[in-house]
């Protein structure tokens, strides 16, 4: 690493001010911004790019994603959520490999950064494999170890197991890794397991990635077994006690969002995911109005197809915007915020999703000559509404180039494809499992 200069940019920072800077520059000195705008007298560039007719933009992340389901693109289509579970991915999941995991995430990884995801919060298994994978991409990521805790055993590994598993990544990578515990959700998760692991997440000084209230029914199962909504249930038992992030947070009540916001927890929106199920509006704007930290996540591509976070934030836009019939909600560059700054800081890089001198070097470049971008009346718009991954010409992490010109740096693509197929080829020569069904409820139930 050096230090690099970028000129005659259109940056678009995320400051508190939302600040966009025309013809402007960006010193980089090793992995750290160190002035923006005006290019410092003392700085001297060992590399200096041009870049009229760019937008810079921090980089985005993914903050919630199962991202080796790669291999369920397409599997399970126009199923109600619990036939999409019970008949579909569970089942298909019981021949997943070590293997699998390995080349899947790699897979996820390379489109990941192609459309300008530079980090991404996985909730998954053979999470040593992912761990190695972020290491080897330079990307950043926070790492759940799956887990369906019952009084029957926890599925996965043990908490034990989690905290030793936490240990060996928290902060590898020179700070590009994090780790967390990843309890599946209060329906799969027994009460007494949720405690457990809030007890000791709190002990150790760890965070949680669970799911909650995905859909209707599991907030009136909930209010019917506990007398409270699952946020409410996740608030008592403990797990809000920790960096946590909240996956989906669909039905949640006023109370709910009170709760989420005192806690100061994260809440990952799949638009995707929720209009291909039916699973509902999350209230995003009341959300944001009472102070939640609301980020952008893709999910697992078995639900969502792709790892775009581009379409992910004009969805997030249309889905409010249609359902309130208001069509001045999240406007400006609330989405960006959203994909970008907020989801930094649920995946706790405090120091990323903001282009300001002394913040990481988390950057990425888009060609805003091409013709669906012409006129370019308003840059926030432009980057909202028209583009999309192929329009991400370059990716910096850390000061480091993930890819440039389109070219990738850090992942071999063509080996990446070979073993998926391979892995992929193993996975469905095998015989498929029966799994109890659980009730996790659907678009039908609401």
């Amino acid at each position: 690493m050096s230090n690099i200069l970028l000129k005659n940019a259109t940056i678009v920072t995320l400051n508190d001010q939302n600040d966009i800077l025309s013809r402007a520059s960006l010193a980089i000195s090793e992995d750290r911004i160190v002035a923006v705008g005006e290019t410092p007298a003392d700085f001297h560039a060992d590399a200096i790019i041009d870049l009229s007719g760019k937008i810079v933009t921090p980089g985005l992340y993914n903050a919630h994603a199962h991202a080796a389901m790669v291999f369920a693109r397409g599997y399970a289509e126009d199923m109600p959520l619990e036939r999409w579970f019970n008949e579909g991915i569970w089942k298909l999941e019981s021949a997943l490999s070590r293997e699998m995991v390995r080349w899947g995430v790699r897979l996820a990884m390379i489109e990941m950064i192609r459309g300008g995801v530079i980090g991404f919060a996985d909730h998954y298994f053979y999470m040593d494999e992912v761990a190695q994978a972020v290491v080897e991409s330079g990307m950043r990521a926070n790492l759940a170890w799956a887990v369906f805790g019952h009084e029957g055993g926890e599925v996965g590994i043990t908490v034990p197991e989690t905290v030793d598993f936490v240990k060996r990544w928290q902060g590898a990578a020179n700070g590009r890794l994090r780790a967390m515990f990843g309890p599946h959700s209060p329906y799969l998760c027994s009460d007494e397991f949720l405690a457990r692991t809030a007890s000791v997440a709190v002990r150790e000084g760890i965070g949680v990635h669970i799911h909650a209230s995905e859909t209707a029914h599991q907030v009136q199962t909930s209010l019917a077994e506990y007398d409270m909504t699952p946020i409410e249930l996740l608030h008592d038992r403990g797990l809000f006690e920790t960096h946590t992030i909240v996956a989906h947070a669909i039905h949640t009540t006023p109370v709910d969002i009170a709760i989420l916001a005192q806690s100061d927890v994260n809440v990952a929106h799949c638009p995707s995911t929720h209009l291909r199920y039916a699973m509902g509006v999350t209230p995003v704007p009341e959300m944001l109005a009472e102070g939640v930290n609301v980020a952008l996540g893709a999910d697992g591509a078995g639900s969502s197809v792709a790892y775009n976070l581009w379409r992910e934030m004009r969805l997030a836009v249309v889905m409010q915007r249609q359902a309130r019939n208001d069509p001045t909600i999240l406007g400006g560059l609330a989405p960006l915020h959203m994909a970008a700054r907020n989801g930094a800081r649920a995946l706790d890089f405090r120091s990323s999703g903001i282009l300001a001198p002394g913040y990481q070097a988390d950057l990425i470049i888009i060609d805003a000559t091409q013709a669906h971008y012409q006129p370019l009346h308003s840059v926030a718009a432009a980057l909202v509404w028209n583009t999309e991954p192929a329009d991400v010409q370059d990716v910096m992490v850390a000061g480091r180039w993930l890819m440039r010109d389109r070219q990738l740096l850090t992942l071999d693509e063509a080996a990446i494809l070979e073993g998926f197929s391979a892995a992929m080829a193993e996975m469905m020569s095998k015989p498929l499992g029966q799994f109890k069904k659980y009730d996790v409820g659907g678009a039908t139930d609401q």
